[in-house]
């Protein structure tokens, strides 16, 4: 399962690797970006093992929690970043992570804001900001957003006891959780 199609690279990147039983569900919520990995699939020698699934992406989990209520073997999060602690909830609520299966979630560093949120001062922050916003980046209000949203999902994530997480400080971060109950 992939939460956050966008234009289908990582789809394709795990589609391949698939055995000859594989499937992958993933979904996007913008049509246009789904238009476009839908085309990225098509021709695409495992594309019939993908399942480009349109929607919220909270609204298709629960679909999917009676569709397929054995869960899923791996699940990658790269989506809505402020969102992240609710699919972490809803994924482990609902089953659709099985025990023994991994969660790989992306960007839980956010550029490298989560720890300088405690490890650089505002004014040291600020200055950073500037210089990211003339190169076109977004703002350290809203940058800092996002960084304590990926803070509060690491913490959620660390303090969960039926997983173990390991956390890969690789570029903007990312989380490998498997689930043990």
């Amino acid at each position: 399962l992939e939460i956050g199609t966008f234009t289908g690279f990582s789809a394709l990147a795990m589609s391949s690797a698939l055995g000859p039983h594989g499937h992958l569900t993933t979904i996007e919520k913008d049509p246009d970006t789904a238009q476009i990995a839908q085309k990225n699939f098509d021709g695409k020698p495992w594309d019939s093992k993908i399942e480009l699934k349109l929607g919220d992406g909270m609204d298709v989990l629960d679909q999917l929690s009676v569709s397929d209520p054995e869960g899923f073997d791996m699940v990658f999060l790269d989506a809505n970043k402020k969102q992240y602690s609710n699919y972490f909830t809803k994924i482990m609520e609902l089953g659709l992570l099985k025990k023994g299966g991994v969660l790989v979630v992306d960007n839980i560093l956010w550029k490298g804001r989560v720890p300088q949120l405690y490890t650089k001062s505002e004014e040291e922050r600020l200055e950073e900001a500037n210089q990211f916003q003339r190169k076109g980046v977004m703002s350290l209000v809203e940058a800092d957003k996002y960084a304590e949203a990926m803070h509060k999902f690491n913490t959620l994530v660390r303090e969960d006891e039926r997983v173990q997480v390991v956390m890969l400080p690789l570029r903007d971060g990312l989380s490998l959780i498997r689930r043990k109950a």
